[in-house]
């Protein structure tokens, strides 16, 4: 179904200047943005964990691979 000019010019003023080609890729930014900050939060967590003793090296580095593995495969697809 085709859009008019008028209601890409509405869809455009109302995402704050973003044009309908580059909406999807915008989400897709902040999607990945969140993503990778999780990714961090994970891995920066784990290894104050493991760095006070709360938990043994092997649960750090499974559960930051499991962390890196899973932003890889949502990487792979969504792209």
């Amino acid at each position: 179904m085709a859009v008019s000019a008028s209601q890409e010019a509405a869809f455009t003023g109302a995402t704050l200047g973003v044009p309908m080609g580059s909406f999807s890729l915008t989400i897709l930014l902040i999607f990945y943005s969140v993503l990778y900050i999780w990714v961090a939060w994970v891995i920066v967590t784990q290894w104050k964990a493991w760095s006070h003793r709360k938990i043994n090296f092997y649960d750090f580095l499974t559960r930051s691979v499991r962390s890196i593995f899973l932003t890889l495969v949502l990487g792979f697809l969504l792209r």
